[in-house]
């Protein structure tokens, strides 16, 4: 009989990209080693209520009905950087970290308190942990965290978003692809004035994912400055079919941001044979080949687009190696786990 394995995937439904669809994504490669996969979500009633209300759901549900959930299944998953605490103590829940963004003490946001604290409990209990790069896996080790427990890669695997790609890709169209979002770490207005002041707007519209259609400050931000009048447009909410449609169709991708655990719109980009103009960050820099350029500053970010445009026509590099090492990493976690 299959091990039963429960996610704790809350967002699932609210949101559609960032842990959400890694987490779909990671279900289908446990699946394929002969687990039972359940994700845990929040009820549909409560998709529309208010983000704080939301969240103390999400530490409720996390924190006391995971626990009990978690009787009738083999071993339970956090994928949010957080963890149950009872579990942490008397189970056995593998954790799994996206990223360090929350653990700087002068963060002092009741999110980032609550990842620190539920962090900092499963590593003194030396509970399972899972790094999505070997960057947070190098920051975790040089800030000596999790230093007994036992550590794995479960990096992003885009299994599913492999299986969309067009079998002929479609031509492309006369717009740049911005993947951002709503978070500090984005830095949205930040990538809207170089858009303004490297005058790329002249040549390339600017469509931009992430935003789910909300685009207040986008459209604040183009208030006041008159040239960008028609120029940008924030995407609505869309499935994983019309992402795919928006890289492929893209005449380049661009991934702006000050700091992330990895770079999933680059590899979903190269996956879509674009090329891509990112920020110099270190999680970017991982991922740099020769369709793939880093910019720091709006001179370089000037020469990024020029290499961008040098060449629209990239080949697909397949399917990407971190299924391979998604898959290794798996096996070797369901050995120890017994």
């Amino acid at each position: 009989m299959a091990r039963k394995v429960l996610v704790f995937n809350f967002f699932a439904g609210i949101f559609h990209r960032g842990i959400p669809l890694y987490v779909d994504n990671l279900s289908v490669a446990l699946e394929s080693q002969g687990l039972r996969v359940t994700q845990f979500r929040c009820p549909r009633f409560l998709h529309r209520q208010p983000r704080w209300f939301i969240n103390l759901v999400f530490v409720f549900c996390e924190q006391f009905v995971m626990p009990l959930a978690s009787l009738a299944y083999w071993r339970t998953i956090h994928p949010s950087n957080s963890v149950s605490v009872l579990s942490s103590i008397f189970g056995r829940p593998l954790l799994i970290v996206h990223d360090f963004i929350p653990n700087r003490r002068k963060n002092k946001a009741f999110a980032a308190r609550y990842i620190r604290t539920t962090q900092r409990i499963h590593d003194c209990r030396g509970g399972d942990v899972a790094y999505i790069s070997r960057g947070n896996q190098r920051t975790a080790r040089l800030t000596h965290r999790f230093m007994r427990s036992r550590t794995y890669l479960f990096p992003n695997a885009f299994f599913r978003f492999a299986e969309l790609r067009s079998a002929v890709a479609p031509p492309r169209e006369n717009y740049v692809l911005l993947c951002s979002g709503w978070g500090k770490n984005k830095d949205l207005e930040g990538a809207l004035t170089l858009y303004l002041q490297s005058r790329l707007y002249e040549t390339r519209s600017l469509h931009i994912l992430g935003l789910q259609g909300v685009g207040d400050r986008v459209a604040a931000f183009c208030a006041m400055h008159p040239e960008l009048a028609g120029r940008v447009t924030v995407l609505p909410k869309i499935d994983d079919a019309a992402v795919v449609a928006c890289y492929e169709k893209a005449a380049w991708v661009w991934v702006h941001s000050l700091q992330e655990g990895f770079g999933r719109s680059i590899a979903e980009a190269r996956l879509c044979g674009c090329r891509v103009a990112a920020a110099n960050i270190p999680p970017f820099r991982e991922q740099r080949d020769a369709a793939v350029t880093l910019y720091a500053g709006l001179d370089e970010f000037g020469r990024a687009i020029a290499a961008c445009e040098d060449s629209l026509d990239h080949p697909s590099m397949g399917n990407p190696p971190e299924q391979v090492l998604l898959l290794s990493e798996i096996k070797r976690y369901l050995q120890d786990a017994g």
